[in-house]
């Protein structure tokens, strides 16, 4: 999987394009999100759109993630997941208490929101 971070402000995008599965990948997300945190960015937008497959190990980066981001005051988005993606999400009950932004509009709304 192949990480591509962009920062616009406040505002860290990473693009996650492959597949989030194997140990190196989680290691190299897990790695990416605690620099976010030491450069105290608020918004860590994680555009998944590009994310051909994840599974449990996956799923549950995703979580720990959300979470070291929320105990540490920023906030976290899932953007754009393609269909397959989006079906384990839900099945996992994920979509509950994560934010997910399916389109270009929803996630610049959910920005609008979050930075007011």
């Amino acid at each position: 999987m192949e990480i591509v971070t962009s920062v616009s402000g406040d505002v860290s995008t990473f693009n996650l394009i492959g597949q989030l599965w194997r140990k190196e990948d989680l290691s190299s997300l897990e790695v990416a999100v605690e620099k976010f945190i030491v450069e105290k960015k608020s918004i860590l937008v994680l555009d998944i759109s590009r994310l051909s497959f994840i599974n449990s190990q996956g799923l549950g980066l995703l979580v720990r993630c959300h979470v070291r981001t929320r105990d540490c005051g920023a906030k976290m988005i899932l953007f754009g997941p393609n269909e397959a993606v989006s079906e384990v999400i839900e099945l996992s009950g994920f979509a509950m208490f994560m934010t997910i932004a399916a389109t270009e509009d929803e996630l610049d709304k959910t920005l609008t929101t979050i930075c007011r």
